[in-house]
């Protein structure tokens, strides 16, 4: 396990361009076994874990909306398809032959491209933001340190999402 996960949830941690993580307490980078004895899991601590859940919570919250933009873009797209295949057997069975039929079809795709970008986007920030929380759930595991929070979204107003985050902790030492 990366020991700069410990220090990155302490109110002891310091950065240095030059060597990276060091402890505030003595100056150098972190160097314990498995758990820090001086570990100090305060308002860094508090703040890092609210964040990573909310942030996890957010995009949750957001899968109904991807399936949903999902299934309309590939409704569209097939639409399209079937019009433009539609629209080229009528205008063939009257004797013309067209590429206009072929342009509309293949115009068709970009829908499916869109559907298809907005899941794999989905799935990737989930994939992201749980392994933020994991990364952060393991290290509190080592401290057997086991926390509850709840978290309700309020209104969005102008891009801006309001959230309100109660974080109860147990085995803090």
């Amino acid at each position: 396990m990366d020991l700069a996960r410990h220090c990155d949830l302490c109110d002891n941690q310091k950065t240095n361009l030059k060597i990276g993580t060091i402890c505030g307490l003595n100056e150098r980078k972190p160097d314990f076994n498995k758990t820090c004895s001086k570990i100090e899991l305060n308002e860094k601590f508090e703040n890092k874990l609210k964040l990573v859940n909310i942030d996890y919570e957010n995009i949750k919250r957001k899968q109904l909306l991807t399936y949903i933009y999902f299934a309309v873009f590939m409704i569209i797209g097939i639409a399209v398809i079937v019009g433009g295949y539609l629209f080229g057997k009528y205008v063939f069975d009257s004797g013309v032959i067209s590429t206009v039929p072929i342009i509309i079809m293949v115009v068709g795709l970009a829908p499916f491209a869109m559907a298809f970008g907005t899941l794999n986007k989905h799935r990737q920030e989930i994939e992201i933001a749980k392994n933020k929380k994991d990364k952060v759930e393991e290290v509190l595991n080592e401290y057997s340190i086991e926390y509850d929070i709840d978290i309700s979204f309020g209104k969005e107003i102008h891009g801006s999402q309001e959230v309100y985050a109660v974080l109860k902790t147990k085995g803090i030492r």
